[in-house]
């Protein structure tokens, strides 16, 4: 799977480090469940941390990787 880069969605700082949050929240019950998220994910927590999309394309991203790592 590519994850493709998308121009950046017009978010406020405080919109970003909500994001940021989100994200590392995330991150961080995956590791207390002992799961270390891969490269690919990572790289889409990225894009949505970062204003490139949206939760929807994020969750559609990460359902279609995650068909792929039986």
């Amino acid at each position: 799977m590519t994850v493709e880069t998308a121009s950046v969605i017009p978010l406020t700082p405080a919109e970003l480090d909500e994001r940021r949050l989100a994200v590392e929240n995330a991150i961080g019950t995956m590791r207390i469940e002992d799961l270390e998220p891969d490269e690919t994910t990572l790289q889409i927590l990225s894009r949505y941390a970062n204003g490139e999309i949206e939760l929807t394309e994020t969750n559609h991203l990460l359902d279609e990787y995650s068909r792929t790592i039986v």
